[in-house]
């Protein structure tokens, strides 16, 4: 992670603890001694929506990097040419086929309105995923209720300066039950590209890993 100084106000919804990602299995060996419960790694899906807006981090020098610190994930980009719901979702199917991949697998990377689009397809319950990692999107309200999902929600966004901000994407995350964290940045370092990196790796670590992780008799 790059060392750098930047201010932030992090913003933690655990409102919903987050669901184990395993059961340990205990398994008997012929001589009925129990062994140790053995966890592996499933190969996890990484897609990259790749909106019109010109990427803050999500060029190819940092996708290069986040690709090699994630070697259980296999990286896919899906190109679309605006923020339309109905692209985005086919889009997702189309990669999912291709690579024989399944959706509690997948990790949703975007930035910008693609990322909005994107995370209100999850949030209605739309888009099936292991979580979504949306990067500078637009945060005015949502037009809909949140629908309780098991996708996991992390965002880095611009924090707003007024102290009169009406109800909108970030209020609405608080209130739902669902396993969401915010990380806020102020204006100046939510314009640069490497404070944006630093603050957005670590979850996407997280959710890689959380999606991976499972026993040998999982699924």
């Amino acid at each position: 992670m790059h060392n750098v100084n930047w201010l932030i106000m992090s913003i933690h919804l655990n409102n919903r603890p987050a669901r184990p990602n395993f059961k340990p299995m205990t398994i008997r060996s012929p001589d009925g001694i129990a062994a140790r419960p053995v966890r592996t790694a499933a190969k996890v899906m990484v897609a990259v929506i790749a909106g019109p807006d010109t990427p803050l981090i999500a060029t190819s020098d940092e996708l290069r990097r986040w690709r090699a610190l994630t070697p259980l994930a296999s990286w896919s980009t899906i190109s679309v040419r605006g923020a339309n719901p109905d692209e985005i979702s086919q889009g997702v199917a189309a990669e999912l086929a291709r690579q024989h991949a399944k959706a509690h697998r997948l990790i949703l990377l975007a930035e910008g309105k693609a990322a909005r689009a994107a995370l209100e397809l999850v949030l209605q319950g739309a888009l099936d995923c292991a979580g979504i990692l949306a990067i500078a999107l637009p945060a005015a309200a949502l037009p809909f209720r949140i629908i309780p999902t098991a996708a996991a929600v992390r965002l880095v966004v611009r924090r707003e300066e007024r102290e009169d901000v009406p109800a909108d994407l970030i209020t609405a995350l608080r209130a739902a039950d669902i396993d969401a964290r915010i990380i806020s940045l102020d204006p100046a370092a939510a314009r640069d590209a490497r404070t944006v990196a630093s603050a957005a790796e670590p979850f996407l670590l997280e959710l890689v890993a959380n999606a991976s992780h499972q026993t040998r008799h999982g699924v």
